[in-house]
């Protein structure tokens, strides 16, 4: 278990939010590869640099799901385009 009073550190927060949102087999790949990183694992960036920022800002683009698009479905009819009669008769 981590030590409290090693405090909160960047690493800690991306576990937490990971622990909350991931599946435990796509959590134990997250922290699979975070291990292999910090014993010298390199997945193909050789030198330290700006590329991998940009890589994984490009696969976030590519891959985020936009919570401003809405899936409709065609049997759904939006009732605020219709008027009701009222009930004050």
């Amino acid at each position: 278990m981590a030590n409290k009073k090693d405090g909160i550190t960047d690493l800690t927060r991306l576990l937490v939010t990971a622990a909350g949102r991931f599946t435990p087999s796509q959590y134990k790949n997250l922290t699979s590869t975070i291990f292999a990183l910090l014993n010298g694992v390199n997945y193909g960036y050789t030198e330290l640099g700006p590329r991998f920022l940009h890589d994984a800002q490009d696969i976030y683009d590519i891959h985020k799901k936009d919570k401003k698009q809405v899936q409709t479905h065609d049997n759904v009819i939006n009732l605020q385009h219709y008027k009701f009669w009222s009930q004050d008769k």
